[in-house]
């Protein structure tokens, strides 16, 4: 197989009860993947910018599985699933894998997380949160500002709220 081949990344996508969610997979694990799109074309789009292909690949019922219940609030753990994290510093990679010491039902803060990964600027750990190339898996959206306040997510702070309802670490917000 040639170098090339080995780093073909491969899309795998399904539409859930929240929209349209999808990762690019190398042969080591999830390199890339999507919050929540209203189309199938947007996810794709999304996943292609990084260089995957839209084509078959035997894990990818496991992952359709993951996020259809994860998206229907069933209790799945999407931090097991390996990740093979793209190129990244050292400070950036132990900032993402920590995202998956977060417990599902829980929140943590932009400090907590410096101190874990050993920084002094919470700031800057925030930028790096926030260019996470694996949200979902590496569960970026379990970090809240100290006083517990919803900051900064790629997908809006509505869907922050909605990720952190269906894991019940926010109570659900009472409609009507």
């Amino acid at each position: 197989m040639t170098e090339l081949a080995a780093e073909t990344l491969v899309t795998v996508v399904t539409e859930t009860r929240l929209g349209w969610a999808g990762v690019a997979l190398s042969e080591r694990g999830i390199r890339h993947a999507t919050l929540f799109h209203r189309t199938r074309a947007a996810c794709v789009g999304e996943l292609q910018a990084f260089g995957a292909v839209d084509r078959e690949d035997p894990r990818a019922g496991e992952i359709r599985g993951l996020l259809d219940k994860y998206a229907a609030g069933a209790s799945v753990s999407l931090d097991d699933y390996p990740v093979d994290l793209p190129a990244c510093t050292e400070v950036q990679r132990e900032t993402w894998l920590a995202l998956r010491e977060i417990p599902r039902g829980e929140t943590r803060s932009y400090g907590w997380l410096a101190r874990r990964v050993g920084s002094q600027s919470p700031r800057a750990i925030g930028a790096m949160v926030g260019a996470n190339p694996i949200p979902l898996w590496l569960p970026c959206h379990r970090v809240v500002a100290t006083d517990g306040s919803l900051h900064g997510f790629g997908g809006g702070l509505a869907m922050k709220q909605e990720l952190l309802e269906l894991e019940g670490a926010l109570p659900p917000r009472i409609v009507g």
